[in-house]
């Protein structure tokens, strides 16, 4: 393999393809006798303007004498961890673009272009391939990106790897041996707006910075990209949905797009206009770069107020809509606040209650009295238990996770919970608020002392031996387990899975044969049961019973 005779290194900021495209024609070479030469030593050229194949690259810095840096650094690999994640990208495999692909916003080949930086200096920008680069710093002016003549998107050759020339032309193919001859450098130019020249200058920092302030916190560019991107794309489904009136005037346009197809998916492809984007991107930016997280969320709340509310939350159609971030997290979740139902009025409330005056599961009388008409289903456990996890919140605990646990039930269960019943129910707060302060007012009993009380019990059998002499004559030794959840359930007004007569959990044919256990219970043996576990309370020492 032959180094060429005139080397010249790549311009600042210029692809790869471009630059090639130069050697070849100050050399004398035509586009596809570069792309020959480019394949002399077996490496592949696919993905040669993202990741170029390490046998090509070696190729290349034999050719040009440039190392292999300066070489990728003329590739979308440069922004991999910033702009980009080529994580999985293979250049023996076509399909692992995919991959890369599912992560959004990514073209493998196409690319925007600057008329006037092309009439000055005749070399097309690595960065013009980037779906988010929508502006020219250089001359204030808005990226074009779809050629006038051919229709295609600048650079659009998908069986070819070089265009036919190097030029300012569109030179997209448009049949056999012909070429589209519009001359972009000639193309007019629409000048930017200030606020979306800053967002551009900002975004081509983080490209080369390390860190960023968003909603007041400095995070890395990386982050700070993927939160833009990933906001873009929430705005650009609410923008989409029917009665999204009060959104700013590019809405409109991207309306238009969305209709083109059945199922618009913002997530993979952004909107084709560069001016639609940017004006995107800059609304994103606005909120992320506001100087606290509260001014952040006044900017996103017109907005996720038009999210559709039925029987999934709007916090979960929103999270549906996009990768929620954990800034995006905090920015939507604070904008949604006057919008959230329970767990929002329920941080906001105070009760009387001390932790172990709350049961696992509210007692089904009072569940009866003051809370069974708020739920649209009959699962009354629960039911009750979602109205403890409720007094718990109410009492300190600041997630569904943390109000379980402080119950003595898994965390996974409590979210669940709130889940299910909030799917299920759409509960009125105001109601919930006052069943709630009803059902505090009637809970007298130390919960936690009645459930030491049961577990007590259930290392003893001496008890059950006699009361089931008395009341349940023939009733089998392994009924005292039957028995102590019983205690556990009415007693202690906790649930049949957390039973200290079952340390591993209650198996399915055990839970039925305690629900033909309770089902046969007379009203006076369960009387008597219910007189056992009240009398060992009182026995207990008082700091214990109160």
């Amino acid at each position: 393999m032959t180094a060429l005779p005139v080397r010249v290194a790549p311009m600042p900021g210029q692809s790869l393809p471009d630059w090639l495209e130069h050697l070849a024609a100050i050399n004398g070479m035509t586009a596809a006798q570069m792309e020959t030469a480019l394949r002399e030593d077996g490496g592949s050229t696919r993905f040669l303007a993202v990741r170029p194949d390490p046998r090509t690259t070696r190729t290349i810095t034999h050719l040009t004498g440039q190392p292999a840096r300066t070489v990728l650094a003329a590739t979308l690999a440069r922004y991999d961890g910033t702009a980009l994640d080529l994580t999985g990208l293979d250049t023996d495999r076509w399909s692992s673009w995919r991959s890369v692909a599912a992560r959004g916003w990514f073209r493998p080949r196409g690319t925007a272009a600057c008329p006037t930086c092309l009439a000055t200096d005749g070399y097309w920008r690595l960065r013009w391939r980037l779906s988010t680069v929508t502006v020219c710093t250089t001359h204030n002016c808005y990226l074009r990106e779809w050629c006038p003549g051919c229709g295609r998107r600048f650079d659009d050759h998908p069986h070819t790897l070089f265009r036919h020339h190097a030029s300012t032309r569109c030179l997209n193919p448009t049949g056999p041996g012909t070429w589209c001859e519009c001359d972009l450098a000639s193309l007019p130019e629409a000048s930017a707006g200030r606020d979306n020249i800053e967002r551009q200058i900002r975004h081509d920092e983080a490209l080369e910075s390390g860190t960023l302030s968003v909603l007041g916190r400095l995070v890395s560019a990386a982050t700070y990209l993927a939160d833009e991107r990933h906001l873009a794309v929430l705005l650009l489904h609410l923008a989409t949905r029917a009665g999204g009136d009060v959104l700013p005037g590019w809405g409109e346009s991207v309306r238009r797009e969305a209709e083109s197809t059945p199922r618009r998916r913002w997530h993979l492809a952004p909107p084709e206009e560069p001016q639609v984007r940017s004006a995107v991107l800059t609304t994103a930016n606005e909120m992320l770069t506001a100087p606290d997280l509260t001014t952040g969320a006044g900017l996103l709340a017109p907005w996720v107020k038009t999210a559709p509310t039925g029987r999934e939350s709007r916090l979960g159609w929103l999270a549906d809509r996009t990768t929620m971030t954990p800034d995006l997290t905090r920015l939507v979740t604070t904008a949604l606040a006057p919008h959230q139902r329970n767990s929002f009025h329920l941080s906001r409330t105070t009760t009387r209650l001390t932790p172990e005056r709350v049961p696992q599961a509210v007692p089904e009388p009072l569940y009866r009295a003051h809370a069974a008409t708020l739920f649209s289903t009959t699962r009354g456990e629960t039911n009750r238990l979602f109205l403890s996890l409720c007094l718990a919140r109410q009492v300190g605990a600041v997630s569904w996770a943390d109000a379980a646990q402080l119950l003595g039930i898994s965390a996974s269960r409590g979210s669940r919970t709130a889940r299910a019943v909030s799917t299920r129910s759409r509960i009125d707060p105001q109601g919930l608020a006052a069943a709630l302060q009803a059902i505090s007012s009637d809970l007298m009993a130390n919960y936690r002392a009645h459930e030491r009380t049961v577990q007590g019990l259930a290392a003893r059998r001496a008890w059950f031996e006699d009361w089931a002499d008395e009341h349940r004559p023939g009733t089998r030794p392994t009924s005292h387990a039957y028995a102590v959840t019983w205690l556990w359930c009415h007693f202690a007004s906790a649930l049949p899975s957390t039973t200290p007569a079952y340390l591993t959990g209650m198996s399915r044919a055990a839970k039925s044969n305690y629900w033909q256990f309770t089902t046969s219970l007379t009203h006076v043996a369960a009387t008597a049961l219910n007189d056992i576990a009240h009398r060992n309370h009182q026995e207990q020492p008082d700091d214990e019973r109160t």
